[in-house]
Parts: structure tokens; sequence; C-alpha cells
């Protein structure tokens, strides 16, 4: 439907508001003229009701003192007397009825037929009163006992003379002769005219208000027919002028499309829609206008997309390669000087050998910076949380930076907080990574003076501290445009700062991102020729109990350790494929070698292999594939394979396990990481035949369930020996811890039992304990949340899970001993090497020997004298190396046989 009309939307709106209050008026006015006539009507109705009432009870009232009065005539009772007299005294019927009727406004000739029957009523009273005088008379009561109104009525001489009986006769012809008779009907013949006449007036006023009420009626159906018609036309309004109108452009606008160019909707309804009509037909056109040109610039953000999609795969591919063509040389670099350290060298070859592995070294961290920005710009960096020494950590640093801050006459300074945990729990090689930047950048740009780093704990709540590490120099200093600038990526002080000292440009701008990461911030404090002060704060948690130790085992520590099993070497370069044959055979393996995927793929097919090391590029068929087929071959889906990769990029590690390999190693190769891989997946898998399941470790059996051997081994490097050391300490310190427990219990020192407990936790889990641990853990809550009850049961748990610990533990380091190995010479032996070098490195005054003294301080514990021991700490720790020497060298002395290898040197001394 469409209207010619126009009409604006405000018109309507107007008219809508109008017809609301148009039939609000009505419909109120014709509410309460309908009200008033049905009032009017029950009014009527209830005056006829209550005046018709009113004459029947003035007529009953009459009645019943007639009878009260005959009544008594009849039976003289006097009860009779007392109710008549009451209805005359106090109920007073007559007059309710009068007082009642002059209330209601009842026309005055209703009111003077009342009143005539109102006084002949009274007339037949005194009749009534000479019978009662009558009656009291004949029976004799005194006219001082008589009702007030007959005492006062008076009889005459004749009547007085009468006898009793005679009284009485009178009196009953009083009340029921014709005289009497006739003075009722004067009574009530009033009374029966004013109940006509009362009747037909009322029923006259009743018609009147059922006539109005019949009016209203019909008003209302009237106005209700106005309202439908009002509302009728509303509607009409609204469809014509706002609904239709909608729905058509509805309908258009179901079919829109911007490619249809003559598109439009047709204006109709009210001006308001009209113009909406008119304005999106406008801003179609524009639309569609901008859709073309959107379209061409989408095209070409797709083409740059594209563009950029392929500079970033050419640039992982590029990292990728990178990384694999640095790394397959480092590999064998590195491989090499690590098989050149096993062998019998001078000191001089040594050093030389050393210094190509640190060379090697900073190469690999250079690529492994490259590699790191990679991951951080892709937001892939995560961290890991580990429990780890914080200053054996510092130690190691300031070792490594020391040989170069010597060799540049710099002093060093290692300065650690008395109140900063030595254990904590975090990412100690991306914190490590962190201050060696910082460490050998301060190394770096000084040239005189000294460099320092403290480590200060900044605030602790519960088990995090925040720790603020500090690394000041007295170098060349930063002037403040370059302070600006320092942390971005590729950026140096200036183009100079590269060409003379060298870097990438990376290391700083990788270790803000890394703090970040830690929840820390970091910056710098200098100026131009005064030296620089670095500073950056992290969040770490306290460790709990032993942290891991990650010790790297020599090769001959590992020697014969794989004595029978076999392994097939796939490389495709043939000095890494020499160099790691070498490694292997010198571990104890019997190695096969081959240098493509598909000869691998053949070989394995040949013979029975404990482990495969799968390098992933190879010419042909990769690692991949070679690893998945050999996994389809029937009886080698069980055969674990090791993936070798230079590839240190993101993705490998996935494609790998993708591919069914079971462990993922990056070149260059760790020769311990590469032995401990080994030695855990070919116990894992268990062999691949007969009697090649993996050996039990000593006093295994029996102690499942209570310490898990071999998860205490791996926390320390895979060192069985060290690990029986930590064993015997335990069952040395804590062996008794039950007892003290249940002492601290009984005297109510619940601060002692949880320090108690929450120690022996720590140490618990170290050594592998977790049955134990996990008591330990309930106990702890149990002791902080006061549940004594609980507390005591699991006291007594704690006491025989320990028992069982410590016998399992001394069943280890039982069997260890036994083992045929002799132990004692092998002992002095070590310990007499680690003497004879730690005095060779005092003497050459190398910064390196405080970093060795660190790391064999177990041993030297257990074999030289506290004091001793004490005071060679302090010297070292304060690098005085020349007195720490003489000190050694007087101890060596006293030990033949340390004597006897230090012969000539001591003479020369001497």
């Amino acid at each position: 439907m469409k209207s010619e009309v126009v009409i604006k939307q405000s018109t309507i709106s107007t008219l809508i508001i109008g017809i609301f209050f148009f039939i609000a008026i009505l419909l109120g006015g014709s509410t309460l003229y309908m009200s008033s006539s049905i009032k009017a009507e029950q009014t009527a109705e209830k005056r006829r009701t209550e005046f018709k009432q009113l004459g029947i009870d003035l007529a009953e009232a009459s009645d019943y003192l007639t009878d009260e009065a005959r009544k008594y005539a009849v039976t003289t009772d006097i009860e009779h007397l007392y109710k008549y007299w009451e209805e005359i005294n106090d109920t007073r019927t007559r007059d309710y009825v009068i007082s009642r009727l002059q209330e209601l406004n009842s026309p005055d000739e209703e009111l003077a037929l009342l009143a005539e029957a109102k006084k002949n009523s009274d007339a037949l009273v005194d009749t009534e009163r000479h019978s009662m005088r009558l009656v009291l008379e004949a029976v004799g009561q005194s006219e001082s006992s008589m009702v007030p109104e007959v005492a006062s009525f008076k009889l005459t001489g004749e009547d007085s003379s009468l006898s009793r009986g005679e009284k009485l006769a009178k009196a009953r012809d009083i009340m029921f002769n014709n005289k009497y008779d006739n003075s009722k009907r004067t009574i009530m013949s009033p009374i029966a005219e004013f109940q006509e006449i009362m009747n037909s007036r009322l029923e006259a006023e009743l018609e009147a208000a059922r006539r109005g009420t019949s009016g209203a009626t019909a008003i209302q159906i009237v106005l209700a027919i106005v309202i439908i018609c009002a509302i009728a036309v509303l509607i009409w309004i609204l469809f014509a002028q706002i609904t239709y109108p909608i729905r058509n452009y509805t309908g258009m606008l179901h079919e829109f499309s911007f490619e249809n160019e003559n598109f439009s909707l047709a204006p109709e309804g009210t001006q308001e829609l009209r113009m909406l009509a008119g304005t999106f037909n406008e801003l179609y056109a524009s639309f569609r206008e901008e859709l073309v040109k959107r379209k061409m610039a989408e095209e070409t953000m797709k083409a740059a997309k594209d563009e950029a999609e392929l500079a970033n795969n050419a640039k992982s591919e590029f990292l990728a390669n990178m990384s694999h063509e640095i790394r397959t040389p480092l590999n064998t670099i590195i491989g090499y000087q690590y098989l050149l350290q096993s062998t019998v060298l001078r000191l001089k070859q040594k050093e030389y050998s050393q210094k190509i592995g640190i060379a090697a070294k900073n190469l690999l961290g250079i690529i492994n910076e490259i590699l790191d920005f990679s991951k951080i710009e892709a937001g892939r960096m995560t961290l890991e949380n580990v429990d780890f020494d914080l200053h054996a950590a510092i130690g190691e640093l300031c070792q490594m930076v020391g040989i170069e801050a010597e060799r540049k006459g710099l002093g060093l300074g290692c300065h650690i907080g008395c109140d900063v945990p030595q254990y904590i729990t975090g990412d100690v090689t991306r914190l490590k990574q962190v201050i060696l930047n910082l460490l050998a950048n301060g190394v770096k740009f000084t040239h005189t003076g000294r460099l320092d780093i403290w480590v200060n704990m900044l605030k602790e709540a519960q088990d995090k501290v925040l720790l603020c590490f500090t690394v000041a120099d007295t170098g060349i200093g930063i002037s403040n445009e370059q302070k600006d600038k320092l942390f971005q990526v590729f950026t140096q002080g200036d183009a100079s700062t590269s060409r003379k000292y060298g870097g990438t440009g990376l290391g700083l701008a990788i270790c803000k991102r890394i703090v970040r990461l830690m929840e820390g911030e970091i910056y710098v404090e200098s100026e131009e020729g005064q030296g620089s002060v670095f500073k950056f704060t992290v969040k770490m948690k306290r460790a709990e109990g032993i942290p891991e130790a990650k010790d790297e085992d020599s090769l001959e520590s590992v020697k014969g350790k794989f004595a029978g099993k076999r392994v097939l070497i796939v490389e495709d370069n043939v000095i890494n494929l020499e160099m790691t044959r070498e490694i292997l055979e010198i571990m104890g393996f019997e190695t096969h070698t081959a240098s493509s995927g598909a000869e691998a793929v053949s070989m394995a097919g040949q013979g029975m292999h404990h482990a495969i090391l799968m390098d992933i590029r190879m010419p042909g068929m990769d690692g991949y594939e070679a690893a998945r087929r050999i996994k389809g071959m029937e009886g080698l889906r069980q055969t674990p394979i090791i993936a070798l990769s230079a590839d240190a990029v993101e993705g490998v590690a996935e494609k790998a396990k993708a591919a069914g390999m079971e462990g993922y190693l990056t070149k260059p190769l760790n020769p311990s990481a590469l032995a401990f891989a080994l030695g855990e997946i070919i116990c894992r898998s268990g062999g691949i035949g007969e009697g090649q399941a993996c050996v039990k470790m000593p006093g295994e059996a029996g102690c499942e369930g209570r310490i898990d051997f071999r998860d205490g081994i791996s926390r320390l490097g895979g060192s069985r020996e060290k690990y029986a050391e930590i064993l015997t300490q335990f069952v040395a310190r804590h062996s008794q811890d039950a007892q003290r427990l249940k002492a601290f219990m009984e005297k109510g020192k619940t601060a002692d039992a949880g320090r108690l407990v929450h120690t022996l936790k720590g140490v618990a889990g170290s050594i592998g304990a977790r049955p134990l641990m996990a008591i330990l853990a309930e106990l702890e809550k149990a002791i902080m949340e006061h549940e004594k009850g609980k507390a005591e049961s699991l006291t007594n748990a704690f006491g025989l899970a320990l028992r069982e610990v410590c016998a399992c533990a001394e069943e280890f380091v039982k069997n260890y001993s036994d083992m045929p190995v002799r132990r004692e010479q092998t002992h002095d032996r070590e310990y007499r090497e680690v003497i004879i070098r730690l005095y060779e490195l005092l003497k050459e005054g190398d910064p390196e020997a405080r970093g060795f003294f660190d790391t064999h301080m177990g041993l030297l514990e257990e074999n030289m004298e506290a004091t001793m021991l004490g005071e060679l700490r302090e010297e070292i720790w304060n690098y005085g190396f020349e007195d720490a020497a003489a000190r050694l060298g007087k101890l060596v002395k006293e030990h033949p046989s340390i004597a006897k290898a230090l012969h000539g040197q001591l003479e020369r001394e001497a």
C-alpha cells in the first residue's frame, strides 16, 4: 500500500498524543458518569430497603407492646410487665424509627402520618397502664414497689372499690374489648398509609436511578465505537506512513548488492523515511565508489602481504640455512676440541685447546643471539623454571670473564649481599646470558681500572624475591645521545664502536627483552669517559631443598659405559661423522655409519641397533623421511631415534617428534648431553632383544615406591658417585629427624617443627624420595594450620617412611661401594689430581683457579682440615692467589704422592 499524502513523523506523533488524550478524557468522563449512575441506583435501593424495614419495625414494635400488655393481664407474670416497659424506656423502637426517618429526609406527609401513629400509640399506652395498675392492685403489690410509670397512674374511686377478682376481670376486659381494638387500629392505619406512600416514592426514585444507569451504558457503547474508529484511523496512518514503507525498504535491501549499479530505494512514507531513502541512495553511490577504491587498495595490500610473507619465509629459511651451515663446521671444531681435551696435553697445549673451545663457544653465542632475537621478535621465547645455585652461577660468570679481565690488567670484583638466597628458582640460562653480556661488554669497553658486579635483594614477599644486579666498570662511558638508543636492535654507541670493538648490536636489546620476561627492568647510568653502571631487576622464587646439579662429565668418566650397545650414526658430513663415531666409541658403543637417509634405511633393516643418531638435513632423503620409513619397518618401531640437527630454529623439535623420533639434540654436540640422552632412551626402550633390559640401580630392588634412584641421579647430571655421597650425607644428617620432630611437637615448638619439615621436604625431593616428600608436604600444611590430630598422625607416617628411605639409601651406598671398582684408589687419585691442578693455576695467577676450587669443594672438604680449607677459600675468593699457592705448597709437602708429582717444581721454589 502506498500513500500519496506526505506526513511528517512529528505530525503522526502529535496525532497519536492527541488521540490518546481524547480517548483518556472520554473514558474518564464516561467512567465517572457510569459510576455515579450505579451509585445512585444502589443508594435508591438501599433507601427503599431501609424505609421499608423502618415501617415494619414500627408496626412490630406496636404489636409487641400490645402482646406483652395482654400477656401480663392474663398471666399476671411480672416479666411481661418488665419487657413492656423495657421496650418503652430502653429499646424505644418507635422513637428510633421516627428519628431515622427524619435523618433520611422523609417527606413531611410521611412524617405527619408517623406522628399521628405515635400520638395514638401514646394514648393506647395510658389504657395499658390502667390495665396494669388494676392487675398490680389485684395481686396486692404496694404502690412503692410498682414500676414508676404504672405507679403514677391513679385509679378512680370506683376502680379502687372493686374486689381482687373484679379488678383482674376488668383489667383483662380493658385489654380485649372493642374500644382497645379500635384504639389499636388508629395506630396501625397511619403506619400502613405511611408504608404505601413511602413505597411509591422509593420505587420512583429507584426507577430514575435505573434509567440513569441505562443511559450511562449507552454512552459507554457509543464511546467504545468512537475509540475503535480513532484507533483504526491511527493504525491506518501508521501502516500507510511507516510500516508498509519500512517493509518495502527491507524487501529491497534484501536484494541489495554493490554489484548492482542501478540499485536505489524508492522514497515513500513519512517525510523522514523519504529523507532516509534519499540519504541511503547518496551513501550507496558514495560507498560504491569507495568500494572500488578499497578493492584496488586491498589488491595492492595483498600483493604487499604476499611479498612480506615471502620475505619472512626467506628470512626463516636463511636463519635455518645459516644455523645449519655455521653449526656444522662448528660442531666439528667443538667436538674435536672436546676429544683433544681428553688426551694427555702439556699445560700450554691445554691452554690453547681451551682457548679454541672458548672462541668456538663465543661464535656459537653470536649465532644463538641472532636466533634468540628471531624468537623474541616472533614472541616465541619462553622461560624455564629450575632450581639453581645463584652464588655458583655468579662465580662461574666471574671466572669466565676473569681470564680476559686479567689479560687486560683489570680488577674484577664479585659481591653478593648476605641476604641474597643461595638457591633460587628461575631460568638460570637466560639470567646468565644477561649477566655475561653485561660483564663481557664491561671488559670489552674498559681499558684501565676495574669491573664489579653486585647482587642485592630489594624486596621479599613469602617465597618470592626481587633481586637487583649491578655491573659497573671504569670504561669509556656512554653519551646521553647514545643512551637513548642503547637497547635498540642492531645498534651500538656509534658506527666506530662496531669497527673497533666488534659485536652485532643485538646483545643489550635481547637482554632488555629477557629482563622484561622476568618481570624486571634494565637501565644504565653513565657519562662519557666516566664508566658505566648497568642495573637490572628480576623476580625469582626461593628454591626448596637442594637444586639440581648439572655436571658435564668428561669422556674419561663415561668410557665403557655403553659397552655392548650398538648405535647407527647417520651423517652426510664426513668429518662430523668421524668425530661423532670416535666420541661414541670412547663411550663403549659399537658404531655403524651411514652417509645418507637411503643408506640409513637400508642399514637399519639389515642389523639390530640399540639407537640411531639421525642428521636432519641431508641431500636426497632427509632425516624426517628416513625416520618415518625406519619406524614403518617391521620390528623397528621400538628402535629409538635421536635427531641431530644444526637447525636450532623454532619447530625442528616438533617436526622430529612428528616423524617418530624420541629425542632431539642440536649441534654442536655436547658429549655429556649425548651420553645422557642415549642412556635415558636406551634404558627406556629396554633394548631390542633378550637380556637387553636396563640394569637396575644398586639397591633398587625392594625400594620401588620409596626412592626413585634414576630421578636423583639425573638431577646430578648422571653422576652415581656424587649421588651416593649425597645419600650418605642424607642418612647421617636426617635419620634422626623423626625423633627431633616429635620432640618439637611435644614441646609445642611448632615454628621449629615447621622449619624442620620444610627443609627436609626439599631434600627428599632432591634425592628422588617422592612419597616421603608428599607426606612432608601434608605434614607441613597440618602444622601451619594447627591441625594437631592430623599432624600427629602424619608424624607417625613420616617416621615410618623416613626409616624406609634411609634403609634404601644405605643399601644403595653399600651396593655402590661393593661394585668392582677400586674406589679408594680412585678417590685418592682424584684428590691428588685436583690438588696438583689447583696448585698450578694458583702459581700461574689464573682466575680459573677460583671456579676450579668451587667446583671441587666437596672433594676438598672430605680430605682437607677445616681450618686450612677456610683460610684457603678466603684467599682464593679474594684473588690472593700467591698466598694461596704458598699455603697449598705447605700442604703438598705433607703428602708424599703429591709432592713426588710436583718434585721438580717444589725444588725450584726452594
